[in-house]
């Protein structure tokens, strides 16, 4: 399936979104698609969380970050990025938990199920989804997929 046209999709979804919200919100896609064997409804539900979890969190930007995939690896990584509050590193892993939400999102609306739905689709993927450490005070959720199933 062409991974470059689904992000885009979901970008294009949440665009009202994040224009309601007054972001600044950009997508960057390689030149060359993205193509993968992947499942387009779980795909979807991943992207869906992430980039809605960006738009409800952020300050002022979100950004989505389609990067090159590596043949070496034989995978593809995506990037969410926010400026939102960010993430404490002790709280890093406990946000993937069911259920879970930080004190400081408690006004927003959610059930504490996004990220958790999100990566445990990616690990039935047989990707990795986590928080990345982040010098310039972002909250950068890092999804990286195989191109063909393992």
């Amino acid at each position: 399936m062409n991974i470059t046209a689904v992000l885009k999709d979901s970008f294009i979804t949440f665009s009202a979104l994040a224009k309601k919200k007054n972001l600044d919100y950009n997508i960057e896609l390689p030149v060359n698609e993205v193509y993968a064997f992947a499942d387009e409804e779980a795909l979807n539900k991943i992207f869906s969380n992430l980039i809605n979890n960006c738009i409800k969190y952020a300050d002022k930007k979100v950004l989505i970050r389609l990067l090159k995939e590596d043949h070496l690896q034989s995978n593809f990584t995506i990037q969410f990025e926010n400026d939102g509050t960010v993430i404490p590193p002790e709280m890093r892993e406990k946000i993937f938990e069911p259920f879970y939400r930080l004190k400081q999102s408690i006004k927003q609306q959610g059930t504490g199920l996004g990220l958790a739905l999100a990566r445990s689709l990616t690990e039935l993927h047989k990707g990795k989804l986590y928080l990345k450490d982040s010098p310039e005070g972002l909250n950068i959720f890092i999804l990286c997929l195989p191109l063909k199933p393992g």
